[in-house]
């Protein structure tokens, strides 16, 4: 049985631009896809390993390989091999399905699960709406936020926004360089872009046409 499980599932790797809509992208793939799994890289951050000279990866270029993250490769092996596993977080089982979706800003270019991942979907956002959808983001308002609404916050809570914005804008100012080396590879080795421009409907649309021709390909081999 465990044996089916692995020729028989995907593992579709979402990663892709800072706020280019991954978190967005995967959940509406798991509503629509129901009964997938789901591993999201940031719930297992205490269990990844980065090197311990920062600053010399930095200068560097910041080599993929030098990440690692045992218990996300452990958890990802058992759900391919149809075995569940416990969430790093609250311990919920993951149950193993046919379509198990990973989010991993490393997309196939860490080669501790390089070789667990069957499709990446890199999601593209030009790096200047990335630093506004981000900024947005600290400050709590988008486009569709209306004035009248800042009204009502408080004002330790709009002054703490605030200083959340000029902490994230001043550690994206120090750390540019480290999202521009790793997005490059990241993109190259990707399957397949998908617009983060567009609609959060055309995005899913097109993400599921990438997961179709995958599945499709895999029967066609199979029958070959």
């Amino acid at each position: 049985m465990a044996s089916q499980a692995t020729e028989q599932s995907i593992v579709v790797c979402i990663c892709g631009t800072l706020a280019a809509g991954k978190t967005t992208l995967i959940r509406s793939l798991s509503q629509r896809l129901k009964g997938s799994a789901m591993l999201v890289f940031d719930e297992y951050q205490s269990f990844t390993e980065w090197p311990q000279d920062f600053a010399q990866w930095l200068a560097q270029g910041c080599d993929p390989a030098a990440v690692s993250n045992a218990r996300l490769k452990a958890d990802l092996q058992s759900l391919r091999s149809g075995a569940p596993c416990d969430h790093p977080i609250d311990g919920h089982t993951i149950n193993p399905s046919p379509i198990i979706f990973l989010e991993d800003p490393f997309g196939r270019t860490r080669p501790d699960n390089r070789d667990l991942i069957d499709l990446v979907l890199f999601v593209e956002l030009p790096w200047d709406l990335s630093v506004v959808r981000m900024t947005q983001r600290a400050l709590g308002v988008d486009e569709r936020t209306e004035p009248t609404a800042l009204g009502d916050i408080s004002k330790r809570i709009l002054v703490g926004r605030i200083e959340s914005t000029r902490a994230w804008l001043s550690g994206y100012v120090a750390r540019r360089d480290m999202y521009t080396s790793l997005s490059e590879p990241v993109r190259a080795t990707a399957d397949a872009i998908l617009d983060g421009t567009q609609s959060v409907d055309v995005v899913l649309a097109d993400a599921l046409e990438a997961i179709n021709r995958e599945m499709s390909g895999r029967g066609n081999r199979g029958d070959a």
